[in-house]
């Protein structure tokens, strides 16, 4: 048996953010303009091996940028013809799609139901998670 698991902390204050992954599909960045790419760290799955060590990395993440992390349940999803959702069309959604918050979830999950079609199996979780630093309010 094993587990995934992405472990992260963030300093709300400077918008510095810590993370680990162990064997969790690599988080996605969604910054102000846009543009989107993946926070890189390795680790393999909680579990498989004892004495495992993990990589531990640094971001920042800027007022106006959104951290958006999802297990396997979104991207692993396939549609009747047996194609999966995947990392790719996950992040031209992102830099298509609403900034983030509930919005962004609903789209997502939309776009999910649109992908598998009516019928569709879930093989895992489908569990969003999305972190935003908005400028500060004074």
């Amino acid at each position: 048996m094993f587990a995934t698991c992405f472990y992260a902390i963030l300093d709300p204050e400077s918008g510095r953010h810590l993370y680990a992954t162990a064997g969790y599909n690599l988080p996605c960045c969604r910054h102000e303009e846009g543009q989107t790419d993946e926070l890189a760290a390795r680790g393999m799955p909680l579990g498989l091996t004892p004495e495992m060590s993990y990589e531990v990395k640094e971001a920042v993440l800027a007022p106006g940028t959104a951290r958006f992390s999802t297990p396997t349940g979104l991207i692993e999803a396939h549609n009747p013809q047996g194609q999966m959702y995947r990392t790719l069309r996950l992040r031209n959604l992102l830099s298509e799609g609403p900034g983030g918050g509930a919005d962004l979830h609903a789209t997502l999950m939309k776009e999910l139901e649109r992908f598998t079609g009516e019928g569709w199996e879930q093989e895992d979780d489908v569990t969003l998670l999305t972190l935003e630093h908005s400028a500060s309010r004074s």
